[in-house]
């Protein structure tokens, strides 16, 4: 039975190591050079955070203690005014931390993680065709046939192209571009190899529909993304005006990025958008991950946590007859990709607008509050999707009692002193304890 994996990035090399590791002769196919022999990442990726959902899985499949090393953690968020001031946001409890990492790094680590265990993986090897019926993958030079296909070859998924063009009419495809784009800046260490700024946060500049963001490095830097309307980049076109922009609204970034206008020109500007895809699987043989499947936007820092959510699914389930598994990775998987790629988007709006809004953050203030007197009963909505195993679809039915749920409690309150933590409780208990039960949702953190 051989397992053909298309896609040697995250995700795919993931699924190739835990398909190896229940037996399965795997081969990986990926159109890209190998990406060892150079750094063909350099500004093309946002930096990404490695949370339970992705712990998971590396536990389970031995890699974490690696993935752990070339990770900085990241405690909370601190918003930079339009005058520099700074005022921190904690994520989640005092002990809780996100892991940010290189995409490079990582997407490296888990080629040789694959390699090690014998797995072949051929570069520069780009999908000419695919014949669904006959089980046929057709590159260049060469022709594979296949007992399973697993698309991990990204939001330009040539197997959900082929899936799609199979299905016709019946399949309900739609990508939702955000309107927005990115680029990818440095800010180096200082001189003497420290951080320039607080390395244990993420690091945003609110400015409404446009931001600032940065997440640190292992060796001192910080990967800066900025985030502006697609046709911004066309108005912003020479150094001078690039420069006035940064000093205008980035004033405090601006000294501490000294290639920027270098950078600026070069780096690519990066789509982002939204796929939705009605059909994850095809026949008996194929199934999407990962972006194939479901590509958000980067604001919950979720993406590749959820990839690594589906590989999880077939390695918990291996035990289950494969038709079965096909049909209960559709059923299970797609609900949560629908509310991360909801979630994903909403973020976008806290992050770029209410993280600087006084009324939110007095919310978030109460949440903090909840949080850490009835730890046992209260968890946020984003505790609940970054720090547990909780399905992202229950998350988001959670944060909606939640809101409610504050609503009610601050209605007659101004400030935090005002606030009554019985009555807090008795609207857990009231509200939320018994949702949770019916559901069985975990409270317990996993990292």
């Amino acid at each position: 039975m051989k397992t053909i994996i298309a896609g040697a990035g995250l995700v795919g090399c993931a699924m190739a190591i835990c398909m190896k590791k229940q037996g399965h002769e795997v081969e990986v196919f990926e159109k890209r050079t190998d990406p060892r022999k150079d750094d063909l990442s350099s500004g093309r990726s946002i930096n990404l955070i490695v949370t339970a959902k992705a712990i998971n899985l590396f536990k389970n499949l031995g890699l974490w203690q690696d993935v752990q090393k070339i990770t900085v953690p990241v405690y909370g968020r601190m918003m930079h005014s339009m005058t520099g001031d700074l005022s921190y946001q904690a994520y989640g409890r005092e002990d809780e931390y996100n892991n940010s990492v290189s995409r490079g790094m990582l997407n490296n680590l888990l080629i040789d993680k694959a390699e090690s265990l014998g797995i072949k993986i051929n570069f520069d090897h780009a999908i000419e065709k695919i014949e669904l019926d006959k089980k046929e993958i057709i590159f260049e030079n060469k022709k594979e046939a296949y007992d399973k296909l697993f698309g991990c070859d990204g939001a330009g998924s040539k197997v959900r192209a082929a899936i799609l063009e199979k299905l016709g009419d019946k399949a309900k495809y739609k990508v939702d571009p955000l309107g927005v784009d990115y680029k990818e800046f440095l800010m180096p260490s200082t001189s003497t190899g420290e951080y320039a700024i607080e390395k244990k946060a993420l690091h945003i500049w609110p400015r409404g529909k446009h931001f600032l963001m940065a997440l640190p490095n292992l060796d001192g830097s910080f990967t800066m993304t900025l985030y502006m309307p697609a046709d911004w980049y066309e108005k912003f076109n020479t150094p001078e005006l690039v420069e006035n922009y940064f000093r205008e609204n980035y004033a405090d970034a601006l000294s501490l990025m000294p290639n920027l206008l270098e950078e600026y020109q070069e780096n690519p500007q990066g789509f982002l958008g939204t796929v939705r895809l009605s059909d994850w699987t095809y026949g008996d043989s194929v199934a999407l991950l990962g972006d194939a499947a479901h590509a958000i936007v980067p604001f919950f820092g979720q993406g590749m946590n959820c990839g690594m959510s589906d590989v999880e699914f077939f390695r918990s389930h291996a035990d289950q007859d494969w038709k079965i598994q096909l049909k209960n990775y559709s059923d299970q998987q797609k609900p949560n990709g629908n509310a991360i790629a909801d979630l994903s988007l909403e973020n976008f709006v806290e992050m770029s607008e209410k993280v600087g809004d006084e009324k939110f953050l007095f919310r978030k203030k109460i949440e903090s509050i909840l949080e850490t007197n009835f730890p046992d009963k209260y968890r946020s909505r984003y505790g609940l999707t970054v720090y547990t195993l909780t399905p992202y679809h229950i998350a988001q039915a959670a944060g909606e009692i939640q809101q409610e749920l504050i609503s009610e409690l601050i209605r007659d309150i101004d400030s935090i002193e005002d606030l009554c933590l019985e009555k807090a409780e008795k609207l857990i208990d009231g509200m939320l304890t018994p949702w949770y039960k019916s559901r069985g949702v975990q409270l317990d953190k996993v990292i």
